[in-house]
């Protein structure tokens, strides 16, 4: 007569036979803390549109509405920093984080925003670990010198 197979082992041996689905079917943290920063700069901007719109260029705003902007820088806040935590793996998650920092730029049309996205792609893919840096857009690249 064999023993009975305790609740750990077969805890493992469903675990292990779930295990490739499960990991098939897991979000990549990269792609979602882009999505999530995306997400922050769009509602960044539309506050921002928002209130132009209703107080004006020099229209007080009010308490409610200054405690909404804060609300939203915070979580814009937030969504960097997770994102900036991570590290990319693979080629595919180099050129999604490359791709959003162009957004980011094009969107802006601002080079200090272009300049600090390259800062911050330098610093990523120089971890140790990370995966080649993807060649740069146009929208990342500085300008040409006059």
């Amino acid at each position: 007569m064999s023993p009975r197979p305790t609740r750990r082992v077969v805890l493992a041996v469903v675990l292990a036979a779930v295990s490739p689905a499960a990991r098939a079917a897991r979000p990549d943290p990269l792609a979602t803390a882009i999505r999530r920063a995306r997400l922050a700069d769009a509602a960044h901007r539309q506050a921002g549109t928002d209130s132009l719109n209703v107080f004006g260029p020099n229209g007080t705003r009010p308490p409610y509405w200054r405690a909404y902007r804060f609300g939203v820088l915070a979580e814009r806040y937030s969504a960097r920093r997770a994102l900036h935590a991570l590290m990319p793996a693979t080629a595919d998650e180099a050129s999604a984080l490359v791709a959003y920092y162009a957004e980011r730029a094009e969107l802006s049309d601002d080079p200090e925003t272009a300049r600090a996205g390259r800062r911050r792609l330098r610093k990523v893919f120089a971890r140790p670990g990370a995966a080649p840096a993807p060649p740069l857009p146009q929208a990342l690249k500085p300008p040409a010198p006059s």
